[in-house]
């Protein structure tokens, strides 16, 4: 299709691959995140944060772009802010200046390692599930909606590139994850319920748990359904602002990677990938200017103004470097359509991302029911 061409030469092949380390990926993380609430298919929690121990931020698609010239309002973006047009707009093809039209592999879940070609940007699974439909993991027992009704959703980032995000819903008529797909998700768009969102701390990196209970912190959402797809589906932007040490436009036109070229990067260990090292050098720029480990930018230097003092950065320096991500998760309330009919569903959250040719998904089982008093009888 001419949408699956802006995947820039996908190899199709399966490469296989023996499980590593996500330590080793460590000096080129690019964006990664990953649902915490509900309970998903792919492992995060609240308690957990961005916290990425089990590969649940490993879910994604990668490179995609957007179709067309940018339709995202300025107020919404999140990179290189006060540009728009001309040559130092350098993120002008990413998903998230067109929230939505990006396309994605699999079905809406994300796949393993964001492609079949493992890239040395994160783009590596741990457990040798490259390329891996996300929808096909093994189904939960399912979080219990009642129809009409508000409900909490969360996630964490482990690497932060901007842009915003969606959750959607995907009704399975036999109760099998065969029937989802990208655009059975489209077809049923969350509006958000507040115009407020929180920060909920982990329990793992201070041990919040056992030494001292935090409140939620509530920060504004900003949230847009102008220039989105579907038309008029709501997304919201990520809250955090990355760190702007230098404009991204110093590392050079932007350079897609070649899908067909290995590459071997010594301190990314003894692995094969592919990319090329001109792109992966470029990787490596852009994340320098973007605060890689910082927990929190210098003064002054975030991309936006920061919802609250401290709350900026790039990914955490928490023992891993990188592998912690930030400390706390982003809930949002969404409204659930009164119309629904009632059964299985499959909530997916998409994170189109606007410093990287990147998005996230994960997905979460989900029990719509008429009456959730008489689901629990």
């Amino acid at each position: 299709t001419k949408a699956s061409a802006h995947f820039f030469g996908i190899v199709v092949a399966r490469t296989q691959m023996k499980a590593g380390s996500i330590l080793a990926l460590l000096p080129a993380v690019h964006a990664h995140g990953h649902v915490t609430y509900p309970k998903s298919r792919h492992g995060g929690s609240l308690a957990a944060g961005g916290h990425c121990d089990s590969s649940e931020c490993l879910w994604f698609s990668q490179p995609t772009s957007i179709v067309g010239a940018p339709t995202l309002p300025d107020l919404m973006r999140s990179f290189n802010v006060d540009v728009a047009g001309g040559q130092k707009d350098w993120s002008a093809t990413m998903p998230w200046r067109s929230p939505g039209t990006a396309p994605v592999l699999g079905s809406g879940c994300g796949v393993g390692g964001g492609n079949v070609v493992p890239l040395p940007n994160g783009g590596i699974m741990t457990d040798g599930r490259q390329g891996f439909d996300g929808a096909k993991l093994p189904k939960l027992d399912p979080t219990v909606w009642q129809r009409g009704s508000t409900q909490e959703v969360a996630f964490g980032i482990t690497a932060n590139h901007g842009g915003g995000y969606s959750y959607r819903l995907c009704k399975l008529p036999t109760g099998s994850s065969s029937d989802v797909s990208e655009e059975c998700f489209q077809r049923t768009p969350l509006e958000f319920a507040s115009d407020t969102q929180w920060l909920q701390y982990d329990n793992e990196t201070y041990q919040y748990d056992k030494m001292v209970k935090l409140p939620r912190f509530a920060l504004p959402l900003r949230k847009t359904n102008v220039g989105t797809h579907p038309a008029g589906s709501w997304w919201a932007r990520v809250p955090v602002p990355g760190c702007r040490l230098c404009d991204q436009s110093v590392c050079g036109a932007g350079l897609m990677p070649n899908m067909t070229q290995k590459t071997h990067v010594p301190e990314e260990g003894n692995f094969t990938y592919y990319g090329g090292l001109p792109w992966f050098h470029q990787q490596q720029c852009a994340q320098s200017c973007a605060g890689l480990n910082l927990t929190a930018c210098p003064p002054g230097l975030t991309q936006f103004a920061e919802p609250l003092p401290g709350i900026s950065g790039y990914t955490g320096t928490y023992p891993p470097i990188g592998h912690n991500g930030l400390p706390y998760s982003i809930v949002d309330v969404v409204k659930v359509p009164s119309d629904l009919e009632p059964g299985e569903y499959l909530l997916s959250w998409r994170w189109d991302c606007e410093q990287s040719h990147q998005i996230w998904q994960n997905c979460a089982d989900v029990r719509i029911v008429v009456d959730e008093s008489v689901e629990e009888a």
